[in-house]
């Protein structure tokens, strides 16, 4: 009875295709392999400097968590479960 009713109204609601408006460059030129920056110098030499800058971070950080650990145990700002002092 009322499948004519809901299909045209499904028409009505459904709309139009939404377009966004975006034109297109008149003077746009697509990138090529050949406008990438070509490396310079040994590979090896930059990976050297970076693994040691990276293995410094490494050391501090390992040497900071370290120390704080130390501060803590000996201020006893922090109980770690250990077992209880004697004497």
């Amino acid at each position: 009875m009322y499948t004519r009713a809901l299909l045209s109204a499904r028409n009505a609601v459904k709309g139009t295709v939404s377009r966004r408006g975006m034109g297109s460059v008149a003077d746009f030129k697509p990138p090529t392999m050949s406008e990438l920056p070509i490396p310079q110098g040994a590979w090896k030499d930059a990976y050297n400097a970076k693994q040691r800058k990276n293995n410094l971070h490494l050391i501090s950080g390992i040497l900071v968590a370290g120390g704080t650990l130390a501060f803590l145990a000996e201020s006893d700002m922090v109980d770690f479960g250990m077992a209880p002092k004697m004497g």
